[in-house]
């Protein structure tokens, strides 16, 4: 027995031996390179719209996974199934955004519930979220309960609040329960009796849960718990069915509850049919009265105002006229008059929010570049001459330098630091005031409404930010100058939709005001595009 343990120990140690001198000679051979980090900083977008998933396609690391000594911190099959997950606990933010020097970009991202942080590839350019993450919607829009419903919690506790936040559970990063008065909600006692309407519901992309959103308390819309989010299975209604009316239940296509309605014909009893059946030559149908029908009609059209749906009475009569008083009966409703607006943008000038100029799309020829020019002092500084683009906008060649910013700063006699600086900022402030074609825009992204039905500025603002290549337009990029004429780097505006008009679909475009901040620099400035969308959600 030891003799046998004794070879097998000799034979393992030769083997060992073996692979260590074969690793020695491949090691020897090709010395492995690791990439560089050349660019590492903070995304500075509303929060809002850095809400990310993983593809599945690549691991999360400890640092950017092609760097010295990165870790894996998830595997592609961890961030698959967290791609996958059912919970909103598995939603990602992403912070942080690295290029290296092999063009690679890497974004720093955190789980909802902070159990996984750290590095995933993002693509080769920082301009949309691309490799292993993606853009992410964490709610889809819902059909909110009737203004006319009122609801209750379900339930309420002296020392907890598992029911009432500031934004659907586990759908915005650190945001968590409601606040009101300027503190966080930890206890529902003092609403077990409130009665509540709301005005807005989402559904969580990942339960499939539906939220309402608070839009009155006991009749009051300036109470503080106004605008707090409760899901829908944890209220009830206080207005039940009369079992003297038939509930209808207006659905869409797909369907799900565009509105409800409660009608009830002229002293009507339980069980009674809104019509009647008559009999003609030979047969028996189900009919409506005139007055009936067209009271219907009026209450429906009232009901559907706004959603861009419609319901004919006279098509559907003999449906209609069977339902009973204290039964539910589902309609389906089409879409009716729907039209798509369009928004004007406007850009405010960065001190003085009052100001605005016309935003203007960046031509193709432009490309991604600022190609304007401009007088300072005595010269024209002409910023086309430093890239050269196809008409398709696509870079040629590009310079490095002007030999007009040069002699600008050459003729300045006093202080050439600050007319550096005005220059630099005369030239952002001119990029500013155009903005790169959206990209990746459908039809259904657009702003749509029912023909002549009004909006307010806040539903605008509230469009542009589920769209978020809309709330935040990118600027061309436009150059930094050192004092000798060279670029010192390529810059980039987020110009941030920050108000808008109201107005009324079909109407002429609504205004939107955009501003913005200090630029950031480019990393990879000459691969950049400004492909855009066949849908163009802005006035031409």
């Amino acid at each position: 027995m030891k003799k046998s343990l004794k070879k097998t120990l000799f034979a393992g140690v030769a083997a060992l031996s073996f692979v260590a001198v074969a690793g020695v000679s491949s090691t020897n051979a090709s010395a492995k390179s690791y990439a560089k980090v050349t660019s590492n900083k903070a995304l500075t977008s509303d929060a809002t719209t850095r809400n990310v998933n993983f593809n599945g396609t690549n691991a999360l690391y400890t640092k950017a996974g092609t760097l010295k000594g990165a870790k894996v911190v998830a595997t592609k099959t961890t961030t698959k199934a967290l791609a996958n997950a059912q919970t909103g606990k598995a939603n990602l933010r992403a912070y942080r955004v690295a290029t290296t020097n092999r063009g690679s970009v890497y974004y720093k991202v955190v789980s909802f519930d902070k159990q996984y942080r750290g590095w995933v590839y993002g693509g080769k350019s920082t301009s949309a979220f691309a490799g292993g993450v993606a853009s992410y919607a964490t709610t889809k829009d819902a059909t909110a309960p009737a203004s006319t419903n009122t609801y209750k919690l379900s339930s309420t506790s002296t020392t907890a609040n598992t029911t009432l936040f500031k934004a659907p559970a586990w759908t915005q990063y650190k945001v968590g329960r409601a606040v009101v008065d300027g503190k966080t909600l930890t206890s529902t006692d003092a609403y077990k009796d409130a009665v509540l309407t709301f005005n807005k519901a989402v559904t969580t992309s990942r339960e499939g849960d539906t939220w309402y959103q608070v839009a009155s308390v006991n009749g009051s819309t300036t109470n503080g718990l106004v605008g707090a989010w409760v899901k829908a299975s944890d209220v009830t209604t206080t207005n039940p069915q009369s079992d003297t009316a038939v509930r209808f239940v207006l659905t869409d296509p797909s369907g799900n509850v565009v509105k409800t309605l409660d009608y009830a014909k002229a002293n009507a009893k339980s069980g009674d049919t809104l019509g009647s059946l008559k009999g003609t030559n030979g047969s028996y149908t189900w009919t409506l009265s005139s007055d009936v029908a067209a009271d219907l009609q009026s209450k429906i059209n009232a009901a559907l105002s706004g959603t861009g749906y419609s319901y004919n009475v006279s098509q559907n009569a003999a449906t209609l006229a069977q339902a009973q008083a204290g039964s539910t009966v589902t309609l389906p409703v089409t879409k009716g008059d729907v039209v798509y607006q369009t928004l004007k943008p406007y850009v405010a000038t960065k001190d003085d929010v009052t100001s605005i100029n016309p935003l203007t799309a960046n031509s193709k020829s432009a490309g991604a570049f600022f190609k304007g020019q401009f007088t300072e002092g005595s010269q024209t500084i002409k910023i086309g001459e430093l890239v050269h683009t196809d008409s398709d906008g696509k870079v040629q060649s590009h310079n490095d330098s002007l030999s007009t910013v040069k002699a600008y700063i050459d003729d300045v006699k006093d202080d050439k630091d600050t007319a550096l600086a005005n220059l630099n900022n005369d030239v952002k402030e001119y990029a500013a005031n155009f903005y790169l074609a959206p990209a990746n825009i459908s039809t259904s992204d657009l702003f749509s409404g029912t023909k002549g039905s009004a909006f307010s500025s806040q539903d605008v603002l509230n469009y542009l930010a589920k769209h978020s290549t809309l709330n935040t337009l990118k600027s061309p990029i436009y150059p930094v100058f050192n004092a000798d004429g060279t670029v010192k780097e390529w810059d980039q505006l987020n110009l941030n939709a920050t108000s808008a008009n109201s107005g009324t679909f079909g109407s002429s475009p609504v205004q939107v005001v955009y501003t913005y901040g200090d630029g950031s620099a480019v990393s990879d400035p000459f691969s950049a595009t400004n492909n855009g969308s066949s849908v163009n959600p802005f006035e031409q």
